[in-house]
């Protein structure tokens, strides 16, 4: 049996602890459904402070025979996880409403998926982390069609399921080439290998269709379509959760792989690479700026986001691994919200969102107005917030690179963005609605949510160096 340090394993083990409580508790009419909601407030609250306590520790240990590594890089992620996990059931609480039933299975694929996400990040092993990959992307299938009396929810789960088998066929199908190349599936093994052997065919056909595993899991160009389609359809509080946390977790994974096991294959991978952020960043962008929807004009933002995250993984150092980090910490946190303003402009006929609908918005509901101003600014990436501050650690990245073009692109993307999100901030402050809409009353908890959300997008746009100094000392 394998030396096993249980107590470095607590965030997922809190994690798992959460998902039983949760199972139990639902089997009972009598407990209230929003139990459920705070049942994994609590256990993520828990895991997140767990989480902190390792990486202020400065723990970095392998575990399982070396298939699971617990770093400040995999605690970083978690906490990045665990932020999204308590932000959307912040959400949720109000969105499902007292009188849903399923609201137990609901929770609980929420908590299967963070499981996922954990594991993916602390993967050691390309096999542990194909098995995060499954266990938070067969969660989320049935979470996108969680509203299963709508049409548009059922579309959307039956395409990223379908979609998503495919993307996994083919991250599985890389993982078994890789492994005919080198004879492990270690990701320090990987790397051992390529110190003293060459390059294959089988090997590079193998990191191609680990590009397009994960490119559909991040949702880059062109191996973005399901996302606009799932967004627009899903559940708001899971489209947020979505465009989020497996996110993240997908590029954890991602960054982990190409720069600790392939680094003697930086040149032949980063051209496809930079190839694929700049038009994912272009392609996302321009689109976005066609959309009448909100959500469908966040799932489109949403993608040119993690195009600005490939120029982290481009650079391929240590500054672009830790503002990759920054950049996803900051975009979870105002993606999230800015789906978490959009579920508070619901009326009593459902949720606004057609843009026209938000015209005078922000004198009528000033809280709202203002909460969605923030949100969009900071996607924006306008000062003093987060989003100014995930790119100008990302951009300082690549020039250190030399990557002097994919700057270029990226700042006239972002010049391109500014226009699509402050198109909403004009239409809430400088159009006359042209019917009154009867918005619902405030909801206590989500915000709560927002008010968090919008105190981290200021704090860490005032004072990075909270999130800065963290993320450096994670990747070296």
């Amino acid at each position: 049996m394998p030396d096993i340090d249980w107590s470095l394993l607590m965030p997922q083990l809190v994690i798992v602890a959460t998902l039983f409580i949760v199972l139990v508790f639902d089997m009972f009419d009598s407990i209230s459904k929003k139990m459920h909601a705070w049942m994994t407030i609590v256990g993520s609250g828990i895991a997140l402070w767990s989480s902190i306590n390792l990486l202020n520790a400065g723990t970095d240990t392998i575990q399982f025979n070396d298939m699971f590594r617990i770093d400040s890089y995999s605690l970083f992620f978690n906490i990045i996880f665990l932020v999204s996990t308590i932000l959307v059931a912040l959400f949720s609480i109000s969105y499902l409403g007292k009188d849903d039933k399923k609201q137990g299975p609901y929770y609980l694929l929420i908590l299967l998926a963070t499981l996922g996400m954990m594991l993916m990040a602390a993967g050691n092993e390309l096999i542990i982390v194909f098995l995060g990959l499954e266990l938070m992307s067969l969660s989320l299938y049935v979470l996108a069609g969680y509203f299963r009396e709508s049409p548009a929810s059922s579309e959307a789960g039956m395409k990223y399921l379908l979609l998503g088998a495919f993307a996994s066929a083919f991250f599985l199908y890389g993982i078994a080439l890789i492994y005919g190349a080198t004879g492990t599936t270690s990701i320090p093994g990987i790397a051992e290998k390529l110190t003293t052997e060459s390059q294959s065919p089988l090997l590079l056909a193998g990191i191609f269709l680990l590009i397009v595993g994960f490119g559909f899991k991040v949702a880059v160009v062109p191996f973005h379509q399901w996302a606009p389609d799932v967004y627009e359809g899903a559940p708001t509080t899971i489209a947020a959760f979505i465009s989020a946390g497996p996110k993240a977790a997908g590029f954890a994974a991602f960054i982990r792989i190409f720069t600790e096991a392939l680094p003697n294959l930086h040149t032949e991978w980063s051209g496809v690479i930079i190839l694929i952020a700049m038009l994912t960043m272009t392609v996302g962008n321009v689109i976005a700026i066609a959309q009448t929807n909100i959500k469908r004009m966040l799932a489109y933002s949403s993608i040119a986001h993690a195009g600005y995250v490939l120029i982290g993984l481009a650079a391929a150092n240590s500054d672009g691994k830790s503002s990759a980090m920054i950049y996803l910490f900051v975009y979870c946190v105002m993606n999230i919200g800015a789906f978490g303003a959009v579920i508070l402009a619901r009326t009593a006929d459902g949720e606004s969102l057609v843009i026209s609908d938000y015209a005078g918005l922000g004198f009528r509901k000033p809280l709202l107005g203002g909460f969605l101003t923030l949100m969009l600014l900071s996607l924006a990436g306008f000062p003093p917030t987060a989003g100014f501050v995930g790119k100008f650690y990302i951009f300082k990245s690549a020039i250190g690179a030399e990557l002097y073009l994919l700057v270029i692109v990226g700042a006239i993307n972002t010049a391109i963005s500014a226009f699509y999100y402050l198109r909403v901030v004009v239409t809430m402050y400088m159009r006359e609605p042209e019917e009154e809409l009867e918005f619902n009353p405030y909801p206590s908890t989500l915000v709560i949510g927002l008010v968090l959300a919008a105190i981290g997008i200021l704090l860490i746009g005032i004072l990075p160096s909270l999130l800065f100094n963290t993320a450096q000392n994670a990747v070296l």
